[in-house]
C-alpha cells in the first residue's frame, strides 16, 4: 500500500474529489436557524469530539439540536451572541467561544465560526466549524483572529444582553439620519419603552430570565420596525427610531405581545411617543420628550402608551421645579402650615386641627398640594415636607400656648414612604419634647391606601405611636377601593371618612344608608368616626342623624394659617373645646 493511499485513511470521503480530514480537533456541522436549531448534517469529526461512537449516539446526546450541543449554563449567552452579528448585526458570519459536554461528560472548550445561509425556500441555516480549544485559550480575551477583532469592535456599539445597539451608537446614527433631509420629511417617531416592575420580575424568576426577557422584548422590537433602528438605553429600557405611519397599532400589539411572553408573569410594558417636530434636532432631546410621555403613564393601567405634549412638558416642569427646590423651601419657610378646624357634632365645638401643606413660592405663588405632594412621594423626598410639618405644628402650639390660647390636638399626615425614609417615631417624639407639647395634643394621620395586610413595618409603627399615647387615624377611607379586611389588621382610634361620601349623598341620598352602616360598624369595634368634606348645613345636620362623631369641611372654614383662622373661627362665634 502506498503512502497515499494510508493518507487516504485518515480522511471522510466527501463528496465529488474532496475528502475530510478525520481525527483533527474540530469538525463541521448544519442547522436549521429557527427553533431550537435542529441538526441537518454532522461530520465524523463532530461525533468524535462529542465521544460519541456514532451519529445515533450524537443525537441521543443533543438532542439533535444545536441547543443540546451548548453546554446549558452557555445556551443563552451564545445564542445571543450568535443573534447579535447575524440577525440583529451587519454581518453574515459570527464567532463565539462556550463549552460543550461530552457523552463521557468531559468539558471541553471550542471555538465556534459560524455563517448565515438564506435557502431559496426561505429556510435559512448555519454553516458552522467548530475547534476544541485549550481552556486558557478560552478565556484569553485578546483579539486572536480577525473574526474575534470584528466582534470585539461590535461591542462597543452593542448592548450585551440583546444584542441592540447600546445609547452612544443610537444618538450617532440616528442624528445623522435627523441630518438625511429625505429621511426627515417621511415623519420621524422616537418610542421610548420601560417595562413595569422588572426589578420584581428579576426578584421572583431570576437575573439569567431576567436577561431571557430582554432578548425576547428585543428581538420583538426588533422585528416589528422595519428600520431596525433599535436601542437598549438600560435596565429596561428601549428607545427606537422608525418613519412608520403605523406606530400607534404597532405599539398596542407590542404591548400585547409582551404581556405573554411568560405565561404566569404579568408583564406590561409601556411606550411614550414623540414625533419630531420641525424645531428638534437633537436626537437627545427627541429621547427625552418620549421618556416623559412615558413616564407620565407609568403607573396608568388604562392606557398603554402616550404621545408627548405641552401638557407632559408643562407637569413636567414642575415636577423638575419641585424637586429641585424642596430643600430651599423647607430652609426659606416658603412651605406653610394651614389649619382647617374640626368639629364635634355633638357640641358643635371646634374639637382639633388638621394641618396642610401649602407651597407658597416667591415667583410662583400659591401651589396647592396636588401640584407637589404627589411629586414628592414619586420621587421618595416626601420624608422632608412630613417632618418639617411636624416641626411646624410643634412650633405654633408652643406660639399659642405662650399667647394664652385655647388649644386643640392637631393632625399632622404622614406617607407610607416616611416609615422607610425615616425614622418617623423618633422624629415626631424630638419635635413633640423639644417644646414640651402633651403627646394628647398630636394626632397621627395615616392614609387609608398606605395600608396593606403584610406591611409589618407600618403595623409596628402604628402600634408603637399609640403605646406612646398617640391618637393614630386612619384618613381618606372611601376614597378608593376600601376594605374592611384591611383595617380590621390594624389597630387605630379614629377612621376618617373620605369626602367622597357626602358628593355621592348629594347625587343619591341612598348612599348615606351605606355612610350610617360603615359609621355604625366603627363605633362597634370602638373607632371614633369623623367625615370629611362638610359644605352645607344639611350635610352638617345628616352626619349628626348618624352619628358621626366629627365633621371638617369648609362649611366651618377652609384650611387657613392659624391666625387667620383664629379670627375667621371668633368672627363666626365658634368655640373651642376645654382640654
Amino acid at each position: 500500500m502506498s503512502r497515499n493511499q494510508d493518507k487516504i485513511k485518515d480522511y471522510i470521503a466527501g463528496t465529488g474529489s474532496g475528502f475530510i480530514p478525520k481525527g483533527i480537533p474540530g469538525g463541521f456541522f448544519i442547522y436549521y436557524a429557527e427553533g431550537n436549531g435542529d441538526i441537518v448534517f454532522a461530520d465524523e469529526n463532530i461525533i468524535k469530539l462529542y465521544e460519541c461512537e456514532s451519529m445515533e449516539e450524537f443525537r441521543n446526546l443533543t438532542g439533535n439540536c444545536f441547543c443540546g450541543m451548548v453546554y446549558p449554563e452557555d445556551y443563552d449567552m451564545t445564542q445571543g451572541a450568535i443573534s447579535k452579528q447575524t440577525v440583529f448585526g451587519a454581518m453574515r458570519h459570527d464567532y463565539v467561544r462556550y463549552r460543550i459536554r461530552t457523552k463521557k461528560g468531559n468539558i471541553k472548550y471550542v471555538e465556534d465560526f459560524g455563517h448565515l445561509v438564506h435557502g431559496k425556500d426561505g429556510v435559512s441555516y448555519y454553516y458552522v466549524y467548530i475547534v476544541d480549544i485549550e481552556q486558557n485559550e478560552y478565556y484569553n480575551t485578546n483579539k486572536n483572529s480577525y473574526a474575534e477583532a470584528q466582534v470585539l469592535e461590535m461591542n462597543q456599539e452593542m448592548d450585551s444582553v440583546t444584542g441592540m445597539w447600546n445609547q452612544a451608537h443610537f444618538y450617532k446614527v440616528v442624528q445623522e439620519k435627523m441630518m438625511d433631509t429625505n429621511f426627515r420629511r417621511q415623519g420621524i417617531s422616537v418610542i421610548y419603552f420601560d417595562l413595569n416592575h422588572f426589578k420584581l420580575f428579576n426578584e421572583k424568576y431570576g437575573f439569567q430570565k431576567g436577561d431571557e426577557l430582554l432578548y425576547d422584548i428585543a428581538r420583538l422590537l426588533w422585528h416589528s420596525f422595519l428600520e431596525r433602528m433599535v436601542a437598549r438605553f438600560s435596565e429596561d429600557h428601549f428607545v427606537v427610531c422608525t418613519v412608520s405611519r403605523e406606530v400607534e397599532a404597532i405599539v398596542s400589539k407590542i404591548h400585547d405581545d409582551v404581556s405573554k411572553l411568560v405565561p404566569g408573569a404579568k408583564l406590561e410594558i409601556k411606550a411614550g411617543i414623540y414625533k419630531l417636530e420641525n424645531d428638534c434636532n437633537d436626537i437627545g432631546l427627541a429621547c427625552d420628550h418620549a421618556r416623559l410621555a412615558c413616564r407620565n403613564i407609568k403607573t396608568r393601567y388604562d392606557i398603554p402608551y402616550a404621545f408627548y405634549n405641552e401638557d407632559i412638558h408643562s407637569k413636567l416642569q414642575m415636577q423638575q421645579f419641585v424637586l429641585d427646590n424642596i430643600d430651599d423651601a423647607v430652609e426659606r419657610g416658603d412651605i406653610k402650615v394651614f389649619y382647617q378646624p374640626i368639629i364635634r357634632t355633638r357640641t358643635n365645638e371646634i374639637c382639633g386641627y388638621e394641618a396642610l401643606a401649602r407651597w407658597k413660592d416667591p415667583e410662583k405663588g400659591l401651589i396647592s398640594p396636588a401640584g407637589f405632594i404627589n411629586i414628592l412621594e414619586e420621587h421618595r423626598q416626601i420624608h422632608k415636607l412630613d417632618m418639617f410639618m411636624v416641626r411646624k405644628v410643634c412650633e405654633d402650639y408652643a406660639k399659642l400656648r405662650d399667647e394664652g390660647e385655647m388649644l386643640v390636638p392637631v393632625s399632622i399626615n404622614l406617607s407610607r414612604l416616611d416609615f422607610n425614609l425615616c425614622n418617623v417615631i423618633d422624629e415626631v417624639e424630638n419635635c413633640r419634647k423639644k417644646v414640651n407639647m402633651p403627646v394628647n395634643m398630636l394626632d397621627i394621620e395615616i392614609t387609608e391606601s398606605a395600608l396593606t395586610e403584610s406591611d409589618a413595618i407600618i403595623k409596628n409603627a402604628i402600634d408603637q405611636f399609640r403605646s406612646l399615647g398617640y391618637q393614630v387615624w386612619i384618613d381618606d377611607f372611601g376614597s378608593g377601593y376600601s376594605s374592611l379586611t384591611t383595617i380590621l389588621d390594624y389597630q387605630f382610634d379614629t377612621l376618617k371618612l373620605d369626602l367622597a361620601f357626602l358628593r355621592r349623598y348629594d347625587k343619591n341620598p341612598r348612599s348615606g344608608k351605606v355612610l350610617g352602616f360603615i359609621i355604625q360598624a366603627a363605633h362597634s369595634m370602638g373607632h371614633v368616626t369623623l367625615t370629611e368634606g362638610v359644605e352645607t348645613e344639611e350635610h352638617y345636620e345628616f352626619l349628626k342623624t348618624i352619628g358621626c362623631d366629627k365633621a371638617q369641611g369648609y362649611h366651618f372654614g377652609k384650611p387657613q394659617p392659624m391666625a387667620e383662622s383664629r379670627k375667621y373661627t371668633s368672627f363666626n362665634r365658634m368655640t373651642w373645646e376645654k382640654y
